[in-house]
């Protein structure tokens, strides 16, 4: 009975409700009445399009996302330089960019735009790129599996393929510039450090004006400074302070007129070479230290 019941009824066309219209041919919901009867279903029923054209949409609109943020990226240099080289100098509009900017004409870095712009949006990329390749090789594998419902071979095909692409562009990037971010981020705290060291060279010297010779301490600069004296380099260790004085006179006591800053660097060990060394103003390289004595390294002859 509740077969026979669900058979009967269908959905209303206008409000989409189920109802009893093949029936008593008024739907129950909003009133309608059927003024004839059902369409046949057509005989031949066209495969959709809808997957292929859905990864070939990612596909491409992740590229458009790449190139617009390229030629208007970097106050839209890449633009304004594309513009100058493709219309030239006779319109109004390029010679007021060329006034702007003359050195226009001679911006030959589109490249190193588009890998620094492909390395800052990777996070954003990569993910995306790996989306459109899911949806394109699904596409794909749908119409190879049931072509008379889904079509668009090359549509997928060319989706899938775009895809790839830019997910093994991006990543390329990606992984290529790594060393370089860690380098630039060693130099990073590396200049933070040194910054640091600079800080306590001005105070050294304000303190060496006022008394004449350097503090025997560090914490002897809070006499010249109302700030906290920085005492920590970028990664958290103490910064090593030293002096030294010249030979004093009978009538006159000792003075510190040399001093040396040290960092112990990123290992935190002293005596290293990544160790930041300031010695009078000045910052030198950390001297090389052996890991075995010099006569295991280089041997002396022995004397018979």
């Amino acid at each position: 009975m509740a077969n026979r019941h669900r058979n009967s009824s269908c959905l209303c066309p206008c409000c989409g409700s189920e109802s009893e219209l093949e029936i008593k041919g008024i739907c129950c919901s909003c009133g309608a009445r059927r003024v004839g009867e059902p369409l046949e279903p057509p005989e031949l029923r066209l495969p959709s399009l809808g997957p292929s054209l859905t990864a070939l949409a990612v596909a491409l609109t992740i590229s458009l996302f790449f190139t617009f943020f390229w030629l208007l990226g970097n106050d839209m240099k890449v633009l304004r330089s594309l513009l100058v080289w493709a219309l030239g100098d006779g319109l109004r509009l390029t010679r007021g960019l060329l006034e702007a900017d003359p050195d226009l004409p001679y911006y030959r870095i589109f490249s190193y735009d588009a890998y620094r712009l492909a390395f800052y949006l990777s996070a954003v990329l990569i993910p995306l790129s790996g989306i459109g390749l899911w949806l394109g090789l699904r596409a794909w594998r749908l119409v190879r599996r049931e072509p008379g419902r889904f079509g668009g071979l090359r549509c997928a095909q060319l989706s899938f393929a775009l895809s790839l692409g830019l997910f093994v562009t991006f990543s390329a990037v990606t992984i290529s510039s790594i060393p370089r971010a860690l380098e630039q981020g060693r130099a990073k705290k590396a200049a933070a450090t040194q910054a640091t060291l600079y800080q306590l060279q001005y105070l050294l010297k304000v303190y060496y004006r006022q008394y004449g010779t350097y503090p025997p301490e560090l914490s002897w600069l809070q006499r010249v400074s109302k700030e906290p004296i920085p005492r920590l380099d970028y990664w958290e260790q103490a910064i090593s302070y030293s002096t030294a004085s010249v030979i004093a006179s009978k009538n006159t006591p000792p003075g510190f007129s040399n001093y040396q800053l040290v960092s112990a660097g990123p290992d935190g060990v002293f005596d290293t070479p990544d160790d930041i060394v300031m010695r009078d103003d000045v910052i030198v390289k950390a001297p090389v230290v052996k890991d075995l004595p010099s006569s295991l390294l280089a041997p002396e002859k022995s004397s018979k």
